[in-house]
């Protein structure tokens, strides 16, 4: 699915996503990353029920103030854990879809807003 561009001082944007790949500034990337408007770092999450405090401490780069994590293709409920790891940090949480969390990411992003994104890719 292609993603419109939209021209702002960000300096990293989600292009598009594939079924198990995104492109971000032109680099197409097939493993889960954490990206920020600020920053992309690789993540080693594989499966959203997974996700724990080791996983999830690294989405607070930056000092968010909402996180999107994109769970895969399809939409799912977030574990318990991920839950209260967010509300114990005071941060937003949006558990989407990953083609969801591409387009929330940027559309954030884009608004200048404090915003970090975990995507789930794949092994």
């Amino acid at each position: 699915m292609k993603l419109h561009l939209n021209f702002t001082d960000q300096r990293f944007i989600i292009q598009n996503y594939g079924e198990g790949h995104v492109t971000i500034n032109g680099e197409r990337h097939a493993h889960s990353l954490i990206l920020t408007p600020e920053q992309r770092l690789d993540w080693t999450a594989t499966d959203a029920a997974d996700l724990d405090d080791g996983l999830l401490a690294p989405l607070l780069t930056n000092d968010p103030e909402l996180v999107i994590i994109g769970a895969g293709p399809e939409q799912r409920m977030p574990n318990m854990n991920v839950m209260r790891f967010f509300a114990r940090n005071g941060i937003g949480l949006e558990f989407v879809s990953t083609p969801s969390a591409c387009r929330i990411y940027n559309i954030l992003a884009g608004e200048g807003r404090r915003v970090g994104c975990g995507l789930i890719l794949g092994p």
